[in-house]
């Protein structure tokens, strides 16, 4: 399967609300997979920030033209199955060669 990875490239393909919605089909940069109770400083707007303990699972930071949930443009928080990679590495052997060809 793909295989994200900080400072990787992956296109938005899924969301569950609707700012997030709003993201599909961006181009962003992976910036980090952040944990439950994880605190992390937002490469953006430099606020140091915890993850909920409670959250369900952990979370992708992503940074580019996207829109955060609470409507802060620049990143967004968004699940590893809403990523699709777009490093060449990362694709199966018959999509590489159809990329690189």
């Amino acid at each position: 399967m793909f295989q994200l990875r900080p400072g990787s490239i992956a296109i938005v393909i899924g969301a569950q609300t609707p700012v997030g919605r709003g993201n599909i089909g961006k181009s962003v940069e992976l910036f980090g997979l952040c944990q439950p109770g994880e605190m992390f400083l937002n490469p953006v707007n430099g606020v140091m920030t915890r993850m909920p303990l409670s959250a369900s699972r952990p979370l992708w930071l992503v940074t580019g033209e996207v829109t955060a949930f609470d409507g802060q443009h620049g990143f967004a928080f968004v699940r590893a199955e809403h990523l699709m990679p777009l490093d060449p590495d990362c694709l199966p052997e018959h999509e590489r060669a159809q990329t690189i060809a």
